[in-house]
C-alpha cells in the first residue's frame, strides 16, 4: 500500500463516506435548542448598532475584485464597516423554529461553530478579545488589550496577522455537527466555515477593504488564548480585514 494511503487524510476520507449498503444514523435532538449557538453571561457587552444594509454593491464586480489582500494600513475600521462584516459573516436572516438561519448555509441549519473576534483597531471598540453573540447582536468581552503579539505568534508570525485591523476566529463546536451527522460533521463544519470566509471577503471588497484567510495557525495557541478546550471547541479558520 502507498505510503499516502497509510495517513490521516486518506483515511479521514475513506472512513467518513457514505454508503448504500450502510444506514445512516440521524440523531438530531441530543443538544437542546439553548446550546445552538453559545453566550458569555458573565462577559461585559458591548451594544452593536444594526448595520446599514442600504448601500448597493454589485456581486459580479466583487466577485471580480475580490483578493487576499496582506497590506493594511494603520487606519482603524469605522464602527459601521465592521457591523457590517459581522452580519456578513453571522447576520440572523430569518427564523425556523429554535433555528436562527443565518447569511451562509448550514449543514442541517446547525451552524457548528462560534465566532470571536479580536478588534485590534475599529473605531468605538476596544482593543480586546470578544466573542460574538449571534442571537442578540452584540459584542461579549473577554479580555481587553493589546494581543496583538500573541496573535501573530500563534499563526506562525504572519505579518498580515500583526497588520490587520480585526481577526475573525471562527471555532468549531464538533458535538453540535456530530450528534447528527457523526463522523461526517468533519466534513461538513469547514464547508460550513468556507461559505461564512467568503461572505466576509466579498463584503470586505464590497467596503474597499482588504481580507485574508488564515489557516496555518499553532490551534492550542489560539484555543487557549479563547479559553475553550481544543477538543469539544477548536479553533479552525482566521480571517484579518484592514483599510488598503
Amino acid at each position: 500500500m502507498p505510503s499516502y494511503k497509510q495517513g490521516i487524510a486518506f483515511r479521514y476520507i475513506q472512513g467518513t463516506k457514505y454508503h448504500r449498503d450502510r444506514p445512516m444514523r440521524d440523531d438530531l435532538g441530543s443538544i437542546p435548542a439553548t446550546h445552538r449557538y453559545k453566550n458569555y453571561p458573565d462577559a461585559a457587552r458591548v451594544q452593536l448598532p444594526q448595520p446599514d444594509l442600504s448601500r448597493p454593491a454589485d456581486l459580479w464586480q466583487c466577485l471580480a475584485r475580490r483578493r487576499s489582500e496582506r497590506n493594511y494600513s494603520s487606519d482603524p475600521l469605522s464602527l459601521d464597516d465592521f457591523v457590517r462584516l459581522l452580519w456578513a459573516a453571522q447576520g440572523v436572516t430569518a427564523r425556523a423554529g429554535s433555528h436562527l438561519l443565518r447569511t451562509a448555509p448550514s449543514a442541517g441549519a446547525l451552524y457548528p461553530f462560534e465566532t470571536y473576534l479580536y478588534v485590534d483597531r475599529v473605531e468605538e471598540i476596544p482593543q480586546g478579545l470578544y466573542h460574538f453573540n449571534v442571537a442578540d447582536f452584540v459584542l461579549e468581552r473577554l479580555k481587553e488589550g493589546n494581543f496583538n503579539r500573541d496573535i501573530t505568534a500563534a499563526s506562525l508570525k504572519q505579518p498580515v496577522v500583526r497588520r490587520a485591523a480585526v481577526v475573525f476566529i471562527w471555532t468549531a463546536m464538533m458535538l453540535r455537527c456530530m450528534v447528527k451527522y457523526r463522523d461526517r460533521a468533519v466534513r461538513y463544519i469547514p464547508m460550513d466555515l468556507g461559505h461564512v470566509c467568503q461572505n466576509v471577503q466579498l463584503a470586505a471588497t464590497a467596503m474597499g477593504l482588504g481580507s485574508c484567510p488564515i489557516g496555518a495557525l499553532f490551534d492550542d495557541d489560539i484555543n487557549q488564548l479563547l479559553g475553550v478546550d481544543g477538543e469539544e471547541e477548536t479553533v479552525l479558520y482566521l480571517i484579518t480585514v484592514g483599510k488598503l
